[in-house]
């Protein structure tokens, strides 16, 4: 029959280790002791009991070898290494010999325990100085594989496929503008909980990298050395300098664009020459017109698939009511409006001038500014009816659910 060695070691635990910082030497013998006598097993304590007894059992080959194992714990019972006891320092009594005295024994006191506190408050400022730098760090490496992203996006063949998902995305949620820039929605997607401030910054930083062509390797240390604030002032500079060039693109494009559509213009009637030469802008003959337009009360519907101009549908009566003389600042207001529109796809349509024909690219221009304006009318419409709704409304959270359903009423109507 084997009969089973001590299991553990004798090697101390953290809890122990933290005692004997705190007890006296003969506290931790005492307690290594009792450790040690702790390990034994029932069958070694039943062996020394047996012996202790000199009892013809005592000479049995099991006795003898428990007698071994608890031999060999005594002997480690005596190479005990206690862990020395540092000495305690003892502050001096106060001089009391005269009231300076403890004047000043009072004061070294209290600039001892202020020097203390002074010492607790810096060891935790340094500790928040440090996870600082590291969530600075983990920003910096953040907002640079961002830019890789937008980088990648950006060489693509297809970048505005990337774009629209991300516009989806945000629409469904109901917190993005139709006018948000492609590389914001990028930044707002990673950076939830940034403020629309940041967002618009962060998003400057990686389009004006983009820009400059800082590589990704070099991202973080062109951004850190050249600070946020300088790259945002050097990045409005020169976009500004480039936005200014870009609207004068987009205006010549423009007057390309009405000088193809007045030979298929939308409609058009006759008009008293005198008066229309007081009324219209010499430089480039334009007039604005204010009308009304009133639908017919006709229901014909007809579609001609041989001839689809022949098609018959409801029509609308469009009266003109006012002429307006533009001046200068009017004409040149309408068409920055107008050219901002195209602005963001200048390059798309300048190349789709060369690809299609004039009465095919014109009515895509139109198509396409109409959409913008019919976007903007609406949310106006949605804006002054919402302005209506709220009056009925006293509580706000009550209003905030009616307008969503609203909404999606209105778009649904509008598809």
């Amino acid at each position: 029959m084997t009969i089973p060695k001590t299991g553990k070691s004798s090697k101390s635990t953290p809890t122990v280790k933290k005692q004997r910082k705190a007890l006296s030497q003969a506290a931790q013998q005492r307690l290594e002791k009792e450790r040690l006598e702790a390990q034994k097993t029932r069958v070694q304590k039943l062996s020394e009991s047996i012996k202790r007894r000199n009892v013809s059992l005592a000479k049995h080959d099991t006795v003898a070898t428990n007698l071994e194992a608890v031999e060999a714990a005594a002997k480690e019972e005596k190479n005990i290494k206690l862990a020395p006891l540092k000495k305690v320092r003892q502050k001096a009594p106060f001089k009391r010999d005269s009231e300076f005295d403890v004047f000043q024994a009072r004061l070294k006191e209290r600039s001892d325990e202020i020097h203390r506190l002074l010492h607790q408050a810096t060891t935790i400022k340094n500790r928040m100085e440090t996870l600082a730098r590291r969530e600075t760090v983990k920003f910096h490496e953040a907002l640079r594989d961002c830019y890789s992203i937008y980088e990648h996006v950006q060489s693509s063949p297809e970048p505005y496929a990337f774009y629209d998902v991300l516009r989806d995305y945000f629409r469904m949620q109901g917190s993005v503008q139709s006018n948000s820039p492609d590389e914001g929605l990028l930044i707002r997607f990673v950076f939830t909980k940034k403020s629309n401030k940041q967002i618009s910054e962060y998003a400057t930083v990686i389009r004006y990298a983009l820009q400059t062509k800082v590589s990704k390797r070099d991202f973080i240390k062109w951004y850190t050395t050249t600070t946020q604030t300088r790259i945002l002032q050097k990045a409005r500079k020169d976009g500004n300098a480039q936005l200014n060039e870009r609207l004068a693109r987009a205006r010549v494009l423009l007057q390309r664009y009405f000088d193809i559509r007045e030979q298929w213009p939308l409609g058009e009637f006759d008009y008293p020459a005198m008066l229309a030469e007081k009324q219209v802008h010499l430089p480039d003959d334009l007039i604005i017109v204010i009308c009304r337009g009133v639908r017919r009360f006709n229901r014909d519907v007809e579609f001609n698939g041989d001839s689809p101009s022949r098609s018959v549908v409801p029509l609308a009566a469009i009266s003109a009511l006012h002429f307006i003389p533009p001046t200068i600042n009017l004409a040149n207001d309408i068409m920055d409006r107008i050219a901002r529109y195209l602005e963001p796809r200048l390059e798309h349509f300048e190349e789709e001038i060369q690809q299609k024909s004039d009465q095919v690219w014109s009515n895509d221009m139109t198509n396409f500014l109409m959409e913008r304006e019919l976007g903007v009318a609406y949310r106006s419409a949605d804006r002054w009816a919402d302005r209506m709704q709220a009056s009925v409304y006293e509580d706000q959270q009550a209003f905030e659910q009616a307008r969503k359903k609203i909404q999606k009423l209105r778009n649904k109507a509008r598809k």
